[in-house]
């Protein structure tokens, strides 16, 4: 039933323009998914290296509590790392991460 209305709204001069936008949609769908394959590899990636590098001087977090709950809400294992590169990319209040971080370890401002 809901096909039928899909044909009949394409035929309508008013609904080609929109038929013309859901078409490059679905052609684009291909590109869309590799870009989204190739962003989730690179934060893998950078996840993994994050968890070696903020793991490496795991004492020098712990010194105090509010250090304590940033490295391990945001860097306490691969999936919340790779959630905070995530937020990083995005721009997602990301001061809130790496100001402390910075502060910790200033080389880290490469990463």
């Amino acid at each position: 039933r809901i096909l039928r209305v899909a044909r009949a709204a394409r035929l309508m001069p008013e609904f080609r323009v929109l038929w013309m936008l859901v078409r490059g949609l679905a052609s684009a769908m291909h590109t869309l998914v590799w870009a989204i394959v190739i962003l989730v590899a690179v934060i893998y990636a950078f996840g993994i290296l994050g968890v070696e590098l903020m793991h490496e001087d795991r004492a020098q977090w712990e010194e105090d509590d509010t250090t304590r709950r940033i490295f391990y809400d945001n860097f306490g294992n691969l999936p919340r790392t790779m959630l905070t590169l995530f937020q990083i990319t995005t721009v997602d209040s990301w001061g809130d991460v790496v100001r402390p971080v910075v502060y910790r370890r200033p080389a880290l401002v490469i990463y």
